[in-house]
């Protein structure tokens, strides 16, 4: 990657971003990466708190790290999203898969895990991609996600926070929608 292409992203924010405290915000992303989304497989993913700190987790295995170019770009695109379309919620990004795959995660006002969206291009033809792609991307999951809730019509009862230490049935992460690029 020549200077024209790096990214360049401070450690941390200041400005507009998600209002999810940080409680929320880390709960349940390493278990969620260990048995679903990179089971047996390293990962990296974080996103910055509402006061701006930047804070991330990696398998435990191995302690994960990729590229300092990787995670500059998961940072600026994290750091972006967060900014024009939090949602009430926060984003998420990072690399699963032994560090194949870029990946994001929206958590929602509650600090639940709604929308994880994996893109498993080379990383190649991934730098290419802007924050404005991926803001498309994120607003068009977001889309889906409102319409399945709307669709669903939850009753109050109905909804559990998991986050928040709310219990929910074994195989409730299955059944979530996600999205593939």
């Amino acid at each position: 990657m020549n200077d024209s292409q790096a990214i360049i992203v401070p450690d941390s924010i200041s400005g507009p971003s998600h209002s999810l405290n940080e409680g929320w915000l880390r709960s349940r992303v390493r278990g969620w990466m260990e048995l679903v989304e990179s089971a047996g497989l390293a990962y990296w993913i974080g996103t910055y708190t509402a006061d701006g700190k930047w804070i991330y987790c990696s398998s435990s295995t191995d302690l994960f790290q990729p590229k300092a170019f990787r995670q500059e770009y998961a940072r600026s695109v994290v750091r972006h999203l967060n900014a024009q379309i939090s949602n009430g919620g926060a984003w998420l990004a990072g690399w699963v898969r032994g560090g194949r795959e870029f990946y994001l995660l929206w958590k929602d006002a509650d600090g639940d895990i709604q929308i994880p969206i994996e893109c498993d291009k080379p990383f190649i033809v991934l730098r290419n991609y802007t924050v404005t792609d991926w803001e498309r991307h994120a607003t068009v999951a977001l889309g889906i996600w409102s319409e399945h809730r709307k669709n669903m019509e939850f009753g109050r009862g109905q909804q559990k926070n998991v986050a928040q230490g709310e219990k929910v049935s074994d195989g409730h992460e299955a059944n979530m929608p996600k999205v593939v690029m």
